[in-house]
């Protein structure tokens, strides 16, 4: 018994503590992910999402999974917070400043986050774009651009036109 004693002593207790608490944390991780992404499933065949407004919603969420994990396993092993939130901080300002010179790409980002949001036009919409006298139906709809498929092929719009230009949607009979 003495020999099982001396053993878990020499383990340090503190840090045995802190592995069996990250292995619980990375338990209830795995398991949190497993139920999201499966509820996440249902509901959109329940409400008739379309597979890609699903996928898009499940790395949302699981990312956002990610990061409070992280952030947990770092407090499990006493890491200093503000530390991590000035390297955030810093790293979102690059990220911003970065934003700032190619504001067009932000805004197509935006435009896209906006058209998964309220899902203007879906997946075999045809759009006709008034202004430009284009037609084309719907292949994708991406964050930066939507892809449409005319007789010629396949051309893609930014997303931020959609915004900019009277836009008409017919959906397939």
């Amino acid at each position: 018994m003495q020999e099982i004693t001396d053993f878990i002593n020499a383990l340090n207790p503190p840090i045995l503590f802190k592995f069996i608490l990250t292995i619980l944390v990375v338990i209830l991780f795995l398991t949190t992910r497993w139920l999201l992404q499966k509820s996440i499933t249902k509901l959109g065949r329940k409400y008739h999402h379309e597979p890609n407004r699903t996928a898009a919603t499940k790395r949302i969420l699981v990312l956002s999974l990610y990061a409070i994990t992280i952030v947990v396993l770092v407090i499990v092993w006493g890491g200093n917070l503000n530390n991590l939130w000035i390297s955030l901080g810093s790293i979102l300002g690059v990220i911003a400043i970065g934003f700032f010179a190619i504001w067009s790409i932000l805004s197509n980002i935006v435009a896209g986050i906006i058209i998964y949001t309220i899902n203007p036009f879906k997946i075999t919409d045809t759009l006709v774009l008034v202004e430009k006298e284009v037609t084309g139906k719907v292949i994708d709809i991406g964050l930066i651009y939507t892809k449409l498929q005319d007789k010629d092929g396949i051309f893609t719009v930014p997303n931020n036109i959609f915004f900019q230009q009277i836009v008409k949607v017919k959906k397939p009979k």
